[in-house]
């Protein structure tokens, strides 16, 4: 490493071109290595669309019993109104990588910064519409403009009753999880299509501590978990102006994500995958140095899991991908239809991913 900050601009060029080069390649290296796997925020959930309805008035001698989804919506504001900071390990099959995670409410939004703790050293920082990820070996950052983050400790993505539909809760005991008394859920699906998961969070907010994917059989595929955890903590205002304070020296790219419609692209599915629904679709851009390249970006979701897929020109590809790539309980499946190589990926069955897969077509 001592060589790449002695050269950083040729260490920054170096990796710039590698990820304009393998735009797609590197698109699904980053998400499915990264220790908040995030998605893009879906149209439609807001502020106003994460917070947890009201309650309905019920005549004398009913009980209103909230479903799943009320519940998420309640774990998932906690996330995002909160003041909290930590320490949290994500474990992918055999990778395990550690992370620090600091999460404020300040004037201008929403403040997040996660460092990578080991391996190559990484800092993102998110505020409002924007996410920057500096590499300070490489002495580079890259800007994306997507509108925000559904990410651990987040977890609902979409508020349309989908999440019921395809799951039901079971309440569980009480366990120690960070130092915190912990509720312990399980969630469960109602068919094959999709994994489970057991859940962690705190008795009093609902904040999430602790979460696992889980197979067919109960058993645990991926895991994320806070080791160390502070909450309803005072804003550090001066943590807050450095990590927005772009380092001198460093060399600056932009990534772009713009919405789009799947009739304007050409893009379709043949046959429906029961309970996933197409919940948004963007175009992807990288420009380094003058050079563009660009990769759509279709996520499919069932309120809980998402499948995203990928779309590139054929042609703008000059690195193999690899026709199938896993880590832990994510999966991505690459196949070429006609002059575009396309790939699927998610944490969800492989069966699932391969309908997703075979099901896309070109239409006119």
């Amino acid at each position: 490493m001592a060589g790449l900050r002695s050269h950083p601009g040729k260490a920054a060029d170096g990796l710039a071109r590698r990820l304009r080069r393998s735009s797609l390649g590197g698109v699904l290296s980053a998400l499915m290595l990264s220790p908040v796997f995030a998605a893009p925020t879906l149209p439609g959930l807001t502020e106003q669309a994460l917070a947890p309805p009201n309650t309905p008035q019920q005549s004398e001698g009913q009980t209103h019993t909230p479903g799943l989804e009320h519940w998420l919506q309640v774990v998932s504001s906690a996330a995002r109104t909160m003041n909290y900071s930590g320490v949290f390990i994500t474990q992918r099959g055999e990778d395990i990588s550690t992370s620090s995670l600091v999460h404020y409410v300040v004037p201008q939004g929403h403040f997040e910064r996660i460092e990578t703790l080991d391996g190559q050293r990484r800092i993102m920082v998110s505020l409002g519409g924007q996410v920057r990820t500096s590499w300070p070996d490489y002495r580079l950052t890259l800007i994306d403009n997507q509108a925000g983050q559904v990410s651990f400790p987040r977890l609902l993505k979409t508020t349309d009753g989908e999440v019921d539909r395809n799951y039901r809760l079971e309440r569980g005991g009480q366990e120690r999880c960070a130092g915190y008394e912990c509720q312990v859920s399980t969630i469960l699906p109602r068919d094959d299509l999709r994994w489970g998961y057991r859940l962690w969070s705190l008795r009093d907010s609902q904040l999430l501590v602790k979460a696992q994917t889980l197979d067919t059989a109960g058993h645990v595929i991926d895991q994320v978990a806070f080791t160390q955890l502070k909450v309803n903590i005072a804003p550090r205002n001066a943590l807050v102006q450095d990590s927005l304070r772009q380092p001198p020296g460093y060399a600056v790219e932009q990534m772009k994500v713009i919405p789009v419609t799947l009739q304007s692209q050409g893009w379709a599915l043949s046959a429906p995958v029961p309970g996933f629904k197409t919940v948004g679709v963007f175009r992807r851009s990288m420009s380094v140095g003058g050079k563009s390249s660009e990769v759509l970006q279709w996520l499919l979701s069932d309120g809980l899991a998402s499948v995203s897929i990928f779309i590139q020109s054929a042609t703008a590809l000059t690195e193999p991908v690899a026709p199938e790539q896993r880590v832990g309980g994510t999966l991505a499946l690459s196949r070429r239809i006609g002059d575009a190589w396309l790939t699927v990926m998610g944490a969800v069955p492989e069966r699932t991913l391969r309908r997703v897969s075979e099901s896309v077509v070109r239409v006119q």
